[in-house]
């Protein structure tokens, strides 16, 4: 009898495996379809960051510059990618960015704390919707709610998004762009629950300040879709189940999509 129950436990062993086995297994079945794929999974982001922008995509001194100095080899390699949108300034760049800097004649430089270096503003706004145009992406700004202000925010869905009248919109025209940019997708901010982020804020102040910026940014462009910053912070005694809780709470009704990020690696 104790044979018989050990064998038929080794049975139930390896029958247990083999079904385990099976379930681990991935097949793809290309014939078999259940549901659209969203064209904007296959996004991407252009940052200030390294010889991304700089000697990267804008390069003004290369033979290989366009008359907008942005490299055409570079934007070549960027078209067969067939990245659906792209998300601008940033990134950790972006909670120290100042849109005003980088638009018009005379640009700004600045200290840029993110990545230790001197930013001169010489691409900015247009530029970048210059960049995406020639590439078949779909512009993607994020807006500063570290150092910025809800008013900041505000201004450049004007000027971008405005055809004419206001200030902003005049100012775009001014520059160059008689017609508006009508950037469609808006961050409100960039991995806000980080201590690495300037301007960190916590859930409850995160989701008082993106509540009222996401407020005067659709007033000023209804048809626009806004991104919250989700959780992005896993370190230990980080809580990102309680920042995704409260800024869904809270901004349920301003918002149309949330952003999480998360890094995997070899640790």
């Amino acid at each position: 009898m104790n044979k018989i129950v050990i064998i038929t436990c080794l049975l139930s062993f390896f029958i247990s495996q083999e079904i385990q086995a099976q379930e681990a297994r991935i097949k793809i079945d290309t014939d078999r379809k259940i549901g659209r794929i969203d064209k904007n999974i296959y996004g991407n982001f252009v940052e200030h960051l390294g010889r991304c922008v700089y000697g990267g995509i804008y390069d003004p001194s290369s033979s290989k510059a366009d008359q907008d100095g942005l490299r055409t080899d570079v934007l070549d390699a960027i078209r067969g990618l067939n990245v659906s949108l792209t998300r601008y300034p940033g990134g950790n760049f972006v909670s120290n960015y100042h849109w005003l800097d980088g638009v018009g004649p005379e640009r700004v430089p600045r200290m840029e704390l993110a990545w230790a270096r001197l930013e001169t503003n010489e691409f900015g706004t247009d530029e970048f919707v210059d960049f995406a145009r020639k590439v078949g992406t779909e512009p993607y700004f994020a807006v500063n709610l570290g150092t910025g202000s809800i008013v900041e925010a505000q201004s450049w869905v004007e000027y971008c998004n405005v055809k004419e009248g206001p200030y902003y919109a005049e100012l775009r025209r001014k520059y160059g762009h008689e017609e508006p940019h009508n950037i469609k997708y808006w961050g409100l901010g960039n991995e806000m629950d980080g201590d690495w982020q300037m301007g960190q804020l916590s859930a409850e102040d995160y989701v008082k300040k993106a509540r009222e910026a996401a407020k005067l940014m659709r007033s000023t462009s209804p048809e626009i879709k806004i991104i919250a910053s989700g959780s992005s912070n896993y370190a230990a005694g980080a809580d990102p189940y309680h920042w995704n809780a409260t800024i869904l709470a809270g901004l349920k009704t301003y918002i149309d999509y949330i952003a999480l990020h998360m890094y995997v690696g070899n640790y």
